[in-house]
């Protein structure tokens, strides 16, 4: 039965139903997707104003996303309240270049020229194997073959030196209602930033490019690259306002594939070459440089064996080779100025299986086994079930299991006693429901309760070595929506309460007591966000949202002792006014009525009311 609010909507076109990969590797209706998945509509983002990975995905039920200093600067991740360095981030399936500590530089990256970010939730190693404890996060490129070809630029400038400009393309060779045999999207956007707090600029650029082939009906060759840099200043701490610290960082990933498809089968197999360089000043004291540079070959392949039931196998290698350097000490040297290389490669094998039992139930299973050339082998896998209360709601129940490798800057300085360290691993439990709305974007919501226990977290000790000792556990509720219950009326939120608590009481490496019981730093109890855009007419649109946070603890270093966060509420709005079919002005402007709480850690406040003008000309 449709929905009460599809009666209040006009007529709508014809639609074809939105699709996710990041849940299957496969493309499959977000209808059957668990409720932790998300699909984000970077065009409907872009066009509130939204501009970075960390906004962009602060927006999604499960996540606290949080920049240090404003926009594009240096941000943490937190889904499900794991840590930065647990979830993996992707670029249309491949691996982005990581840093030295298993984290990713998403300042360094923008929305403009995507066309979705899909967020699976949970422990997902048993397709994407190391760190995806917390989740995975794919950034979805056009599909060139199929997407109409277009130009897009656009401009915006405003606030504390804010300059971008974004440039994209997709082109192929449809000729009439043929289909195309061979296309291409490329973008390229660059950005620069004074910042409102001393030592804040940051430039930075990027470059995406996607080709495809069509060799035969079945078969597809495509290549994926990126190319990144970004030069910021780290600004200190309201108590430390003048540091001259920087990080310059720059990457790349280049990955060639095959995608092939037929009735019963599915298939693909990628190589993928990625490098990742910084120079960072920090401190005061060492300039250092670090390189990573990170090679994967995966393949791996669906089969419909009966109508009801799907099978599926892969296997994944990758080799890690890591080199640090000390470029130059201007003081006593501290203790992690050390010149360290070394290499690590890894064995990935999983199957799983999909089966319809009946037309409202659901099965799947998956198992797989990595073994490391310097860690212990990881055995990991999940087992989920569906069941279709109705046309529109199903629920889901999952349990699995995910790990994270040691990253190369936990190993710079060895482990206690030399002993090999664990990779940290991760049992999650969920249990939710979906609703999608018979008439596509009618509406839309998710609503799923999660438990995950983390053990074998690694920490230091006060000369660095590394050791297996932390456990912690977090659980918690998350809602999404998103509702059209007008013509020309969008409303959208999330909300997410989340408990944290260390298991174990240990010193960490820079002399912080953490005690059992005790709710892990940064992380909000509650987050909230929500938001209405209208359209009155085909020329204007208005639209504003807000984001609460309440319940946060971090780490004041002057009293040694922990502190809470004041609460905060964040303002912002966009208006957007169109030209004609193809340019439009936008003006957007961001924390309105001025907080001043930290968005993310204690001394670091928020970006002051700040104001931009953009200008968008399509071709």
């Amino acid at each position: 039965m449709l929905s009460l609010f599809a009666l209040f909507i006009a007529q709508t076109p014809t639609q074809l139903p939105e699709t996710v990969v990041v849940e299957t590797r496969q493309a499959a209706p977000i209808a059957d997707a668990s409720p932790s998945v998300s699909r984000i509509n970077v065009s409907e983002a872009t066009e509130a104003g939204i501009n970075s990975i960390s906004r962009l995905l602060s927006t999604v039920p499960g996540i606290f996303a949080a920049e240090q200093t404003g926009e594009g600067s240096q941000s943490s991740l937190f889904l499900r309240g794991t840590n930065s360095s647990q979830s993996a981030v992707l670029l249309d399936g491949r691996r982005l270049p990581q840093g030295f500590l298993n984290g990713y530089e998403t300042e360094r990256y923008r929305i403009f020229g995507l066309s979705s970010v899909q967020v699976l939730r949970g422990p997902s190693s048993s397709l994407y194997g190391a760190n995806a404890i917390g989740g995975v996060i794919d950034l979805r490129l056009p599909q060139p073959l199929i997407d109409k070809p277009h130009a897009e630029l656009a401009i915006e400038g405003g606030s504390y030196g804010r300059a971008s400009l974004g440039f994209n393309y997709v082109t192929n060779n449809a000729q009439g209602a043929g289909a195309a045999t061979q296309g291409t999207a490329v973008t390229l956007t660059t950005s620069h930033d004074d910042g409102w707090r001393p030592n804040g600029k940051l430039d930075a650029s990027t470059a995406l490019i996607k080709s495809e082939w069509k060799l035969s009906p079945h078969l597809t060759f495509d290549l994926i690259g990126s190319a990144d840099l970004s030069k910021a200043r780290l600004p200190g701490s309201e108590t430390a306002p003048t540091l001259k610290d920087f990080q310059n960082d720059d990457g790349w990933m280049l990955s060639p594939g095959f995608r092939y498809e037929d009735k019963d089968v599915q298939a693909a197999a990628f190589w993928s070459h990625g490098v990742m360089s910084m120079k960072s000043f920090t401190f005061g004291a060492t300039h250092q440089g670090y390189e990573l540079t990170h090679d994967e070959i995966t393949a791996f392949a669906d089969w419909k064996t009966r109508a009801d039931l799907i099978l599926g196998v892969g296997t994944t290698y990758e080799c890690s080779r890591y080199d640090q350097r000390v470029l130059e000490l201007n003081t006593t040297p501290y203790p992690y100025a050390k010149a360290w290389a070394d290499t690590h490669e890894s064995l990935g094998l999983w199957t799983h299986a999909d089966w319809q039992a009946t037309p409202s139930d659901r099965f799947k299973a998956a198992l797989r086994h990595d073994t490391f050339t310097d860690f212990a082998s990881k055995t990991t896998g999940e087992f989920s079930v569906a069941h279709k209360l109705n046309k529109e709601l199903t629920l889901h129940a999952k349990y699995a299991t995910a790990y994270r490798t040691p990253a190369g800057g936990e190993l710079v300085y060895g482990t206690i006693g030399g002993v090999t360290l664990r990779p940290e691993s991760n049992r999650g439990i969920e249990i939710g429901l979906r609703h999608e709305d018979a008439l596509p974007n009618a509406l839309s919501w998710t609503l799923v309760a999660f438990e995950n226990r983390l053990t074998d977290l690694i920490d230091f000790t006060s000369t660095y070595e590394a050791y297996n000792i932390a456990q912690a556990r977090t659980r918690g509720v998350e809602l999404g929506l998103e509702a059209r219950p007008a013509k020309g009326l969008r409303c959208f939120g999330s909300a997410t309460y989340l408990e944290t608590e260390a298991l174990l009481t240990y010193t960490s490496l820079d002399g912080r007591p953490v005690q059992t019981g005790e709710s892990l730093l940064a992380r909000p109890r509650v987050n909230l966000s929500a938001g209405v855009e209208i359209l009155p007419n085909e020329n204007w649109t208005f639209g504003a949202s807000f984001n609460y946070l309440r319940s946060r603890t971090d780490f004041d270093w002057t009293a040694f002792s922990r502190a809470d966060l004041p609460n905060a509420i964040y303002y912002r709005a966009w208006v957007r006014r169109a030209l004609g079919e193809a340019s439009e002005v936008s003006l957007r402007i961001e924390n309105i009525f001025g907080e001043t709480a930290p968005p993310k850690a204690l001394g670091y406040g928020a970006q002051p009311r700040s104001v931009y003008l953009g200008f968008t000309q399509k071709f």
